[in-house]
């Protein structure tokens, strides 16, 4: 099969995933390409295109996507329709709203049915408020986008059952599909000298509750007195805003923001991850934080639940600042479940997320 992966920010935990899938797609003898978003000028996504781009007989496309909706839209939506009718593309698989809201419209363009059009949500509009003048466009958006779709793969059953909620029932094939590691993933973190106490990784945008974060160490670091050390890292429209938090605060010389790395490396400089994320699909950090065994605070939001089996109990409810301001100060004495768990939650992430099995039941499914 020829397969085209279309998303917007090649950054992340999606374009984690979708590389990831198109790496076990090529060993299957696939012919796999990418359309993405123009990438940020950092080294570290430089590299992970010089690695992943020989490799895909298809090639990146790299063009201008923005994250909202604009004319430049329908001049991608003609340009991406010419790529696949020159190369016979098979496969249409979307990911994130505008990776998939791309491809169903392809699809409709096209107006053939040899070309299928999948789509993967990661989020994307489920977070947005129905009753917000936004956030009931792009989920009208949704709904007309279902009559282009082949197929709609769910990264979790929390995803499925608000897409149901807030969108339409499904009259049409899906699939609820895990996010998987690889083998080589599971390990035990070697922290190096004098680590920091805290430690977050991913996008720095309000959704994924980053100001909590702050605001909960910022308290710490005011009651404990200690010289505790927090490290930012990762980029995102709200950077600047979260630097001026840090300020406000006056905790400055406690936090250190940095640019995105490989996860294995960022683990290394603390001894614990705090993810209080306001929304979520099925993130990928979370799934490498537990298998890098590393104790890990996180909310109770999207699939997370899903990936702690019978430890959901471990999570803070979205929004409890105070929860996870105790939960944090517990691990700073050592007397946290946080700390005692990591082994059970690697063996279970181990037995239940695998990329091999998701890039089959993933390909198995355009099949169908």
């Amino acid at each position: 099969m020829k397969i085209l992966h279309i998303l917007r920010a090649p950054i992340g935990g999606l374009f984690r995933h979708v590389r990831d899938l198109a790496l076990e797609q090529i060993k299957n003898g696939h012919d796999v390409g990418f359309i993405t978003a123009i990438p940020p000028d950092n080294d570290y996504v430089k590299n992970l295109f010089a690695e992943i781009e020989p490799q895909l007989s298809l090639g990146i496309n790299s063009i201008n996507i923005g994250r909202l909706p604009s004319y430049n839209d329908y001049k991608n939506v003609k340009h991406i329709a010419n790529i696949v009718k020159n190369n016979d593309i098979d496969i249409l698989h979307g990911h994130g709203a505008k990776g998939g809201a791309y491809a169903r419209l392809i699809k409709e363009q096209l107006n053939t049915i040899s070309v299928k059009a999948f789509y993967t949500l990661h989020g994307g509009t489920l977070h947005y408020n129905p009753n917000s003048p936004i956030g009931f466009l792009f989920l009208k958006l949704e709904k007309y986008l279902l009559k282009h779709t082949d197929g709609v793969i769910f990264e979790s059953k929390t995803s499925f059952n608000t897409f149901e909620q807030k969108i339409a029932p499904l009259n049409l094939p899906y699939k609820i599909i895990h996010n998987g590691l690889k083998d080589e993933e599971f390990f035990t973190t070697q922290l190096v000298d004098n680590p920091s106490d805290f430690l977050y990784i991913g996008e720095l945008r309000m959704l994924k509750g980053v100001d909590l974060l702050i605001n909960a160490f910022a308290r710490l670091v005011s009651d404990t007195k200690q010289k505790l050390k927090l490290n930012i890292i990762g980029y995102g429209p709200d950077e600047d805003l979260f630097k001026q938090l840090v300020a406000k605060a006056g905790i400055y010389d406690h936090v250190t923001f940095m640019p995105p790395m490989p996860a294995a490396q960022a683990f290394e400089l603390a001894r614990v991850q705090v993810m209080p994320s306001r929304a979520e699909g099925l993130p990928y950090m979370i799934l490498e934080t537990i298998a890098a065994k590393m104790p890990l605070i996180a909310s109770n939001v999207g699939g997370i639940p899903e990936i702690y089996g019978d430890n959901t109990d471990l999570l803070f409810n979205n929004e409890d600042e105070n929860t996870l301001y105790s939960y944090m100060k517990a691990t700073l004495s050592g007397d946290s479940v946080h700390l005692s768990k990591v082994d059970e939650l690697q063996a279970y992430v181990k037995t239940n997320f695998n990329v091999e099995l998701m890039a089959k039941q993933i390909t198995g499914f355009y099949y169908e």
